[in-house]
């Protein structure tokens, strides 16, 4: 297992080290690889994105918890790049924007572009600190090695292929990943788990869908909002947007990768059914690998290892890009928005995220963490500015992305209202827009 990963691991800096002198001509070259990348390879960089550490260790987790129901997760993701390809990513690519707070300043003025992009760079570094926790989390549980050496290292060769490559070395590892991640999970997990679950069966208490009894109508309108929503507003998932060639490119790949999403998540589905109906025992967040492991042997197992490895690093790696490009192109003064100074907040970005999942050590509550702040701080008011007949005023805007987001931090760790985090961030999001919505209203009726 140990040369397999190891030879990952050198294929991976190789395309830093490649891209690195194209990667510094210039701010898009690094921030968005020239905005070159054609149909194949956004819809592959996309849907690579896109399917990480929560469409294989958490899905797994929650379908083994609450059956299939479990699989709202997933389904909202899909739901929420199909309408993303369906009604805005046109739109979105037109703007010849870098980074989603440029696009939104571009409706709300820069003080909204800052606070967006204050918002962004927190939730990646949550979202990086997820990302490692899920590596290490399949790399502990398919070999002997320790917790806190393998969470460093695996960082580190994050970090190392971005700050080199930018754009271009994350776009050119996605199309690896995806095509690993394919023919490990997609061709040889998923039969291995289908013939596993014949034989075995599984619990007919999990096999209820839509809902279930441990999973209710507000269940699944939490995970709508809490994993939907990110999907069809996302810093990373717009970045791809925004490499694209063209908006027509940018459509079909937001499309493509909805259905991506889905065949992935199906399969995560029957993998944490096989596991459950094989009596595994491990906790949650590790019966993705830990199952994979036990169906592959030892013959298979280290390809499969690789296949899990380039499953989270292909979410990873544009987190940390995204988190770099809105600090020196949306916060910092503009002699800041360069390929080096880049390069510098990736390192910054990547030990904070590092240091988050040193401290949390728990997957789920770190997966909920980060998609809770940016779902109830930064969707709906970016979506409101993308509605032709509605004009929200730029302070209540950023007022509703701050309040939104603490309110939604506030109950996650006070649990005071006992009601699910992301929906009250949204419901004191939404009440803000509104109030904005309203005032401007009066102001243009007396105007």
């Amino acid at each position: 297992m140990t040369f397999a990963l190891v030879l990952y691991g050198v294929a991976v800096l190789a395309v830093g080290l490649g891209t690195a002198r194209a990667a510094s001509r210039s701010r898009d070259a690094y921030l968005v690889g020239d905005r070159s990348f054609g149909p194949g390879v956004t819809w592959a960089a996309l849907s690579s994105t896109t399917i990480g550490g929560s469409t294989t260790l958490v899905l797994a987790a929650l379908v083994a918890q609450v059956g299939l129901p479990g699989l709202w997760l997933d389904l909202a993701g899909a739901l929420g790049l199909a309408a993303l390809g369906l009604f805005l990513a046109r739109t979105v690519r037109e703007t010849g924007a870098v980074t989603i707070s440029e696009v939104i300043g571009r409706f709300y003025g820069p003080r909204v572009r800052r606070v967006a992009a204050f918002l962004v760079v927190l939730a990646e570094i949550v979202w990086f600190a997820l990302l490692a926790e899920a590596t290490m989390t399949v790399l502990v549980a398919a070999t002997p090695w320790s917790p806190t050496p393998v969470l460093v290292a695996t960082a580190a060769v994050f970090i190392a292929y971005t700050l080199l490559g930018g754009q271009r070395a994350v776009v050119r590892t996605d199309v690896l990943q995806f095509g690993l991640m394919s023919a490990g999970l997609l061709g040889v997990a998923l039969p291995l788990a289908a013939a596993s679950l014949a034989k075995t069966g599984a619990p007919g208490a999990l096999l209820a869908f839509p809902l279930s009894p441990r999973f209710g109508f507000l269940d699944a309108v939490a995970l709508l909002v809490l994993v939907g929503l990110p999907h069809a507003v996302g810093s990373d998932v717009w970045s791809k947007l925004l490499s694209a060639r063209d908006a027509g490119v940018a459509r079909r790949a937001a499309l493509g990768a909805a259905a991506s999403k889905v065949a992935f998540g199906l399969s995560t589905a029957t993998i944490a059914l096989a596991g459950v109906g094989l009596g595994l025992g491990v906790p949650p967040a590790e019966l993705f690998p830990k199952t994979v492991v036990a169906l592959a042997g030892p013959a298979l197992a280290p390809f499969l290892l690789v296949a899990m490895i380039a499953t989270m690093q292909s979410s990873s790696d544009s987190v940390l890009l995204s988190a770099s490009a809105a600090t020196v192109h949306d916060l910092l003064p503009r002699r800041f928005a360069t390929p080096g100074w880049g390069r510098v907040f990736v390192v910054v970005w990547g030990a904070a995220g590092l240091a988050v999942a040193l401290l949390l050590r728990d997957l789920i509550e770190t997966f909920r963490l980060g998609y809770t702040l940016f779902a109830s701080g930064l969707i709906l008011p970016t979506l409101a500015a993308f509605v032709p007949s509605v004009r929200v005023a730029p302070a209540a805007a950023a007022a509703a992305m701050l309040a939104g987001g603490a309110a939604a931090l506030v109950e996650r760790f006070s649990r005071v209202a006992g009601v699910d985090p992301v929906l009250v961030g949204t419901a004191v999001n939404a009440a803000i827009l509104v109030a904005g919505l309203r005032r401007r209203e009066r102001d243009g009726g007396r105007r």
